[in-house]
């Protein structure tokens, strides 16, 4: 596929692509119709950023843009002024596309034209469209990350799967993860349903039931909050996806559990580096053999820091993520950069969080640092217990006994406190902020 609506030209003109509560049910003769009229040279080449729209109208642009614009800059809906005039600026930006976008779904005219026959695949010389996407760092100049169509989709399967599932959007579109939902859906001929970024839980598992949702993607911070609400058992979900953050094996017999007859699998992705590979052995990790015989189109190796490289056709890429070999199994340990610093010793938060989640009472744990006159910083764990679990002094006993089992004295936590409940990112990952 060298531009995203070329496939609109292999589909019945009946199929249904999306389900959205602005527009209703949107065939692929609904999206050409909606397309009808645009004038395709004004868009030729075009340095194009698209802000705050509709959901349906965003992804619609997507599809238009591709193969016309020279490119697309991804601009999120949670970044600050200067944040985005920082962007706009980096990619030399000729529009910005807000508010109605296009007009494509929103506005009155259309896309009521019936019997449109032409379609946006009529263009005389097809570009191959530069996708950025921000990188999700809170800190520093805000960074880009150049991609194309080839390089965000190369891991992935285009084979038509039909309405044989139905996939739901939990992620944000806007960013890495939820475009390989969509870009998934969109190859695989999947009806996909459309969710705006700031639609409440309840009413998006009340949609994903009503419709029929049978396949989703989540973090495992965003799973485990899913678990949590009493919508989630009415799901009958056939494929599950994590990825994001560090799989953990509690959230995967969690849901081999609740989902026996589900495929569960879970990806290894960046921004930087794009989808680097997946496993599907319901183990948290990835086997030891992909060092040395990793899977397609994979390349990867450990430094002597214990932090995985990926290989890409722009070369090694680092991916922050310091990993261990346990027997044979590697286990991600957490972010390089994330460390705490108890008394010269690293802390990562990942690794602690993991084996407190192993208790079955705990429905949410974020462990970071406190500061300490002696020792730098003290491990905090800020702990939200599942909804029959009372959080007291033996819960915390519980805990502490548990880590101090499974984990050196030094990552132990030294304070365990109760939240209320766990932010979570517009990633869907854990919101870590420091403690004072």
């Amino acid at each position: 596929m060298k531009f995203l609506s070329e496939k609109l030209t292999t589909c019945s003109p009946d199929e249904v692509i999306w389900y959205s509560e602005d527009a209703g049910v949107v065939s692929v003769s609904g999206l050409t119709a909606a397309f009808a009229g645009l004038n395709h040279a004004e868009w030729q080449g075009k340095r194009v950023a698209i802000g705050n729209l509709p959901v349906i109208e965003y992804v619609a642009t997507l599809i238009y843009l591709d193969g016309l614009a020279h490119c697309i800059l991804l601009l999120p809906n949670e970044d600050d002024e200067q944040t985005r005039a920082a962007r706009l600026a980096q990619a030399n930006i000729d529009i910005v596309l807000e508010k109605n976008g296009l007009g494509l779904f929103t506005l009155s005219n259309r896309p009521g034209t019936v019997g449109v026959t032409a379609t946006p695949t009529d263009r005389r010389a097809a570009l191959e469209t530069i996708w950025l996407l921000p990188t999700s760092g809170t800190t520093g100049m805000p960074k880009l990350i150049s991609h194309t169509l080839a390089s965000l989709t190369r891991s992935m399967m285009a084979r038509p799967v039909g309405d044989a599932y139905l996939w739901g959007s939990l992620y944000s579109l806007r960013r890495f993860a939820g475009l390989q939902v969509f870009l998934q859906s969109w190859m695989c001929s999947t009806p996909f349903i459309l969710t705006e970024d700031e639609a409440d839980l309840s009413h998006i598992l009340a949609r994903f039931t009503d419709l029929g949702c049978n396949a989703l993607s989540a973090t495992p911070s965003m799973w485990r909050k899913l678990a949590m609400h009493p919508l989630f058992g009415q799901l009958t979900l056939k494929q599950i996806t994590l990825g994001g953050e560090i799989v953990d094996q509690a959230v995967l017999d969690m849901l081999g559990n609740r989902f026996p007859l589900a495929r569960i699998i879970h990806i290894y992705a960046s921004t930087e580096a794009g989808v680097g590979f997946v496993v599907r052995d319901g183990k948290a990790g990835f086997p030891a053999s992909y060092r040395d015989s990793a899977p397609p189109g994979v390349a990867m190796r450990i430094d002597e820091h214990d932090i995985l490289w990926l290989g890409s056709d722009a070369g090694w890429i680092n991916s922050g993520d310091v990993v261990e070999v346990r027997s044979d199994r590697i286990c991600f340990l957490g972010r390089a950069n994330g460390s705490i610093n108890v008394g010269g010793n690293k802390v990562m938060p990942e690794e602690v969080e993991s084996v407190i989640k192993e208790l079955p009472g705990v429905a949410f744990v974020e462990v970071r640092g406190r500061k300490s006159t002696m020792l730098g910083n003290l491990v905090e764990a800020v702990v939200m217990p599942a909804p029959d679990i009372i959080f007291d002094s033996a819960f915390k006993k519980q805990i502490i006994a548990h880590c101090r089992v499974h984990l050196q004295a030094f990552k132990v936590p030294a304070f365990v406190v109760a939240a209320d409940a766990i932010q979570l990112t517009a990633s869907g990952k854990l919101s870590r902020i420091k403690a004072e």
